[in-house]
């Protein structure tokens, strides 16, 4: 028998292995279309309005042809297993070797498979052409499950959104190390992400600076508007409003997880109550937009759900959904990388509080290397463009591709014609323009991450917070013969469990990793509190 365990575990070492030396290997290139500048500016002008085409026209160079690349490559699924995935990769068309720098564009939120960028359809393939028409080798992932990928994708799943999109840069590298291609990687990668992008390029960023690539090394992120703090900024964003216009987003997360934890729920008649329970499957089997889920979907998004499954999502905290969440929250690292984060102040579906929160996150860290601005009034989709525009000026800029700067008459007639204000897009592109600290305070959903709440009756306090080596517990009032403090990490695992009887207890943390942490008295978790511990 042990002899069989010992073979057993070694051929699943072996699988892994072999596994992790396949990741970024090319199973397939599908030649797609080659546009010049002017179809491409072409096709743009049809798809934007004035005054967004009217910036992207001036900030573009239009220097070359681009031929587009569908690549199918390998990778590791959420569970590290080996799978395949699908992305497009646009090469700049020159006349002799030249060396390029890399752009990496994480997508939005997509459920279509019709919609993916390698099928070159939906309005996120437009990055890439913009990009590699001034210069760029351009990489757009389609993720796990999404185009040609098969299985359902792990919607905003940390790991496997890193994991896909790192692989596709190897392919990527692959692909042009073929004498045929002439754009040649000079070793520069530019890392930018929007909505669900955003979250992306956070969880890919995190893991390029934990495993960097040998021959590429990230320069620069931009991410723009992305649901960062999933299970209590985003969550709390959702749960506060029943006519939440994303309607489709819960169910996709339950459904990508699930595919992924496998301990969600057992069947979706827990989860769902009739008939979504029964048709929620075929609205996400990858042949409808989200839009048409959304309508869809009850305008009271919560009564698709069981009740009794809804409030344990809204008020267990160790519920595996709420686990889950946790898991692929990316505000508990600290960027080594210039980290550039945008939001909108009008956006419907991504609360700007994600954005804030993962920027005070990073500082109390350590972090110097992240800046945090909004770009006005404007709603999620209205957002995108301009977080893109500042990305790829910052690039420029950067990389010494193309010009530098914004025309600043122009930004300024562009500011007097347009509907709405763009004057915080000069702001941004100051280096080191950035939120101020205090605003961020003075917020009421990051004050609620951090707030002191009653427990049982008994006013406790909590300092210091973040703290590096010891913290004080004080009970500003009567206390029963013993109390129990218990510390536990973001994954539900018990770090510290102490019985005290004094009103102010001093405890040492140090032997603690930094990070994000739930102290808890007497285990009442209505009135735990957050602790952040940073070194």
């Amino acid at each position: 028998m042990k002899k069989f365990t010992l073979l057993f575990i070694l051929t699943i070492l072996l699988a892994q292995l072999n596994a992790d030396a396949q990741r970024g290997t090319i199973v397939q290139t599908i030649p797609l279309l080659s546009l010049t500048p002017e179809q491409i500016m072409q096709n743009l002008q049809l798809q934007m309005d004035a005054t967004s085409f009217a910036l992207i026209n001036q900030f573009t160079y239009k220097m070359n042809n681009v031929n587009a690349v569908k690549v199918i490559y390998n990778t590791i699924d959420g569970n590290g297993n080996p799978t395949i995935a699908s992305g497009v990769v646009f090469l700049p068309v020159v006349q002799s070797e030249t060396q390029r720098p890399v752009f990496s564009y994480l997508h939005g939120t997509l459920i279509s498979d019709f919609e993916a960028p390698s099928n070159l359809i939906g309005s996120e393939a437009v990055v890439g052409w913009i990009m590699s028409m001034d210069g760029y080798i351009s990489v757009l992932p389609d993720y796990l499950g999404i185009g040609d990928g098969p299985g359902f994708h792990p919607y905003s799943h940390a790991e496997s959104e890193a994991s896909a999109s790192i692989d596709l840069l190897k392919a990527a590298l692959l692909l042009c190390s073929d004498p045929q291609v002439l754009a040649k990687p000079n070793g520069e990668l530019y890392l930018s992400g929007y909505s669900q992008g955003g979250h992306a390029a956070l969880a890919t960023q995190r893991e390029l600076e934990k495993n960097p690539l040998p021959t590429l090394a990230l320069q620069k992120t931009v991410a723009g508007s992305g649901a960062y703090s999933l299970s209590f900024i985003q969550k709390k964003f959702m749960f506060d409003n029943p006519a939440y216009p994303g309607r489709s987003f819960m169910p996709y997360i339950l459904l990508g997880y699930q595919s992924v934890y496998g301990n969600l729920y057992s069947s979706l008649d827990q989860v769902f109550v009739p008939p979504y329970n029964t048709l929620i499957p075929g609205y996400f089997d990858g042949t409808k937009p989200a839009g048409v889920i959304d309508a869809l979907l009850p305008s009271n998004w919560k009564t698709m759900f069981v009740p009794k499954y809804f409030w344990n999502i809204q008020y267990r905290y160790f519920h595996p959904v709420n686990i889950a969440l946790r898991k692929n929250d990316l505000i508990s690292w600290k960027p080594k990388t210039d980290l550039h984060m945008y939001y909108c102040n009008c956006d419907e579906l991504v609360a700007k509080e994600n954005s804030m929160l993962a920027y005070l996150s990073f500082l109390l860290r350590g972090s110097r290397h992240v800046t945090l601005l909004s770009l006005g009034d404007f709603t999620h989709r209205e957002c995108a463009p301009l977080v893109l525009l500042v990305g790829k000026i910052q690039f420029d800029c950067a990389s010494g591709i193309n010009p530098c700067g914004f025309n600043l008459p122009l930004l300024a007639s562009l500011t007097k014609s347009a509907p709405t204000d763009l004057s915080m897009l000069e702001v941004a592109l100051s280096e080191h323009a950035t939120l101020d600290v205090n605003e961020l305070y003075l917020n009421k959903e990051i004050t609620a991450y951090l707030e002191e709440n009653p427990v049982n009756g008994t006013e406790w306090g909590l300092y210091p917070n973040p703290a590096s080596d010891v913290i004080n517990v004080q009970v500003f009032n009567a206390l029963p013969a013993s109390t129990r403090i218990r510390i536990y990490d973001m994954q539900g695992r018990l770090v510290l469990d102490k019985i005290y009887s004094e009103n102010l207890v001093e405890l040492n943390v140090k032997p603690i990793k930094s990070g994000v942490y739930k102290i808890v008295l007497n285990d009442d978790f209505k009135g735990s509190k957050s602790l952040i511990i940073s070194r």
